[in-house]
């Protein structure tokens, strides 16, 4: 740990009492007539960060450097907290299921990792969903995929807002998105938003329903997508 940047994300992950030792040393160990030291309030799950702006490439150098994750949006830096078990354990059972129906085949799905590139005349993002289906590799770069074809979040308290619209509008621009997936972690409920159907959802509720997703001709029973996580009955 050599630069400021990193020393200030280090802070930011200490617990309060933590971070109020360290402004108390500080404060005695630097005049005070020549810096003046605060202390911030440790990141919400999904806010911007300092500094406020960044190019495309500053991101992906940032990243890269950072054991956090990140999303962009047309120059604005998010922090990203870590999923919940609830959370891992549905990803998980969803990407078992989609990779091995997609094996061998011109697509292929990546969960939590992959950095999602949305490139347009007005928009720059990089987003990291929950799982995301796409295809045409020889157009991806070493840092990012593209070309969507489906999409799917995990609804968590402090993204539902964000997930349900300004993700669902971002992707309804993206030619190749053909479906957008919206899991509840509570109950069992699967929203299927289709660019086929003008975006408008699609609900599988319950554990005896079948999600469907059309984009890749796969059906799964919610009570698989679910398993460990909510009983099945």
């Amino acid at each position: 740990m050599t630069t400021l940047e990193e020393i200030q994300h280090a802070l930011k992950r200490l617990g309060r009492e933590d971070q109020r030792t360290i402004a108390s040393w500080l404060d005695k160990v630097i005049d005070p007539r020549y810096v003046s030291f605060g202390v911030e309030e440790p990141q919400p799950a999904y806010a911007p960060l300092n500094p406020s702006y960044m190019t495309l490439e500053e991101f992906f150098k940032f990243s890269e450097d950072s054991p956090l994750r990140y999303e962009y949006v047309n120059g604005v830096i998010h922090a990203m907290t870590g999923p919940s078990i609830a959370h891992c354990r549905i990803g998980g059972q969803l990407f078992v299921a989609i990779e091995a129906h997609l094996r061998g085949g011109p697509c292929e799905a990546f969960a939590s990792s992959a950095n999602l590139c949305i490139r347009s005349e007005t928009d720059e993002i990089v987003y990291v969903p929950d799982l995301v289906v796409a295809c045409n590799p020889e157009e991806w770069d070493e840092q990012s995929l593209c070309n969507p074809k489906l999409v799917a979040e995990i609804l968590s308290p402090s993204t539902r807002h964000i997930d349900q619209r300004e993700k669902a509008l971002t992707f309804r621009r993206v030619r190749s998105v053909e479906e957008y997936a919206l899991i509840e972690q509570s109950e069992h409920k699967v929203t299927v938003h289709r660019r086929a159907e003008k975006w408008r959802p699609q609900v599988y509720s319950g554990p005896e329903a079948v999600a469907e997703f059309r984009s890749i001709a796969l059906t799964v029973p919610l009570a698989q997508i679910y398993a460990g996580t909510l009983p099945a009955a």
